[in-house]
């Protein structure tokens, strides 16, 4: 007799079933349903069942599950991810938004969380543009119902000049007017992003400017009482006039006596402090001291950090977020003290990491996760008996939940009492190894 001995070392991650493709297939719904059917009051069950729907294009029977095993467990991250899922492909833009909140409170999985806090950026643009859409389609009823005097547009400058180089001064112009204008308590000035949305919507282009008495449509669709613009004109190489202008939307007529100021170049943001100030006075605001000492701050000490930010502006209202954070970057690499670029600069990355997630790219950071496995329990097809008792199990024991606890359901003497994901945000799963004798007897 010969006794051959050999050690196999074995690695058996626990969610190896979640690289297996999700197939979604009536089988296996078919399979879920009657196992929803058979624990009506298991979370995993309603979870499964849910995520199967999303695989399958179901999405209204999709949003129903999920928003069940949600009712049951708020506290479950795979839920959250899937109805934020489900409601982005219906496009359900603020219940996608919540949904992926909730993700970012209870999910498991670091890379998911990091690719959702990204996509939340895309979504508060896409939230802008869906409000746009309402506004326009609620058009005439808008126009009867006048906005605040206290809420103030601020939309872009017009230049004029023989410089070129100094046309993205129309959009940084305007933002520094609308940070300056918004230092007071005593208004409220309406979000770039929203602003920006409606003129898409309309078809308009930002960069025409506003002259007296126009644009009143646009500031009627925000419920504004008060639209601010103005110009900027270059006389020579080294002097620069603005002019600043309000108009009450409600009377389409001017108010006030208007802004003006000239100054070189350098000189620019003491312009714009003037020019400020000035509104100020026709919108009837006295600042306090504390405001008026923010507004005097400089936003930086580099023109051409500026310049740079101010272009970076309008790439991002085009929406080309990696050309734009470049030119944010460039900005703060002039001023490393210009915070303003510098939080430019990571929303333009995330709105551009946003934009390039995807279901199949979420899925793929699940893979060998421990959230990867409630997953799994969803999309793994086969008998009813054995596999659906393990895949609960799995699933139920990803956030132990209340309503399990109470009705037994995936529960064990054995059962996990701690999320297995916690401490190490689920990316890795432990790893066991075995060494396996291979006796081959001959006789």
């Amino acid at each position: 007799m010969r006794i051959l001995r050999a050690s196999l070392l074995a690695s058996m991650l626990a969610v190896t079933a979640c690289a297996t493709a999700i197939s979604g297939n009536a089988d296996n719904i078919t399979r879920l349903e009657q196992a929803s059917a058979a624990k009506p009051e298991s979370p995993a069950a309603q979870r499964s069942l849910g995520i199967a729907y999303f695989q399958a294009n179901r999405f209204d029977d999709a949003r129903s599950a999920l928003d069940k095993a949600a009712s049951m467990d708020p506290h479950d991250g795979v839920v959250a991810l899937f109805r934020g899922l489900t409601a982005e492909a219906q496009g359900d833009i603020p219940a996608a938004r919540s949904a992926y909140e909730s993700y970012l409170v209870y999910g498991k999985t670091r890379g998911v969380k990091t690719q959702i806090a990204a996509r939340l950026a895309v979504l508060a643009r896409k939230e802008s543009e869906l409000l746009a859409k309402q506004a326009v389609a609620r058009e005439q009823q808008l126009a009867a119902s006048p906005g605040s005097p206290r809420t103030v547009a601020v939309l872009s400058f017009k230049f004029t000049g023989a410089d070129t180089s100094l046309a993205p001064l129309e959009r940084g112009f305007a933002e520094l007017v609308a940070t300056d204008l918004s230092r007071s308590s005593q208004l409220t000035v309406v979000e770039r992003t929203r602003l920006q949305a409606l003129l898409d919507e309309l078809h308009l282009q930002q960069t025409a400017g506003v002259e007296p008495g126009t644009g009143i449509r646009v500031a009627r669709l925000l419920q504004a009482g008060r639209l601010v613009g103005g110009t900027i004109s270059q006389l020579d190489s080294n002097q620069l006039r603005a002019d600043a202008f309000i108009t009450n939307v409600q009377t389409t007529q001017a108010e006030g006596r208007g802004a003006n100021d000239q100054r070189a170049l350098d000189q620019l943001f003491t312009l714009e402090t003037n020019i400020v100030l000035r509104l100020f006075g026709d919108l009837g605001v006295t600042l306090t001291t504390a405001e008026r000492n923010a507004i005097e701050q400089r936003p930086t000490r580099s023109l051409a950090a500026f310049l740079a930010y101010s272009k970076g502006l309008e790439l991002d209202d085009e929406g080309l977020f990696d050309a734009a954070s470049r030119l944010f970057d460039n900005a703060v690499r002039l001023d490393p003290n210009f915070s303003a670029a510098q939080q430019r600069s990571l929303n333009a990355k995330s709105a551009a990491a946003g934009a390039r997630v995807t279901v199949k790219s979420v899925e793929t950071r699940l893979r060998g996760t421990r959230e990867g496995a409630a997953v799994a329990a969803a999309t793994q097809s086969g008998e009813t008996n054995n596999a659906d008792g393990q895949a609960f199990a799995i699933a139920d024991g990803l956030n132990p939940s209340m309503a399990a606890g109470a009705t037994g359901i995936g529960a064990s003497s054995t059962q996990p009492q701690k999320d297995p994901a916690s401490g190490t945000g689920g990316d890795n799963v432990s790893t066991k190894t075995a060494t396996v004798t291979i006796v081959i007897r001959h006789p």
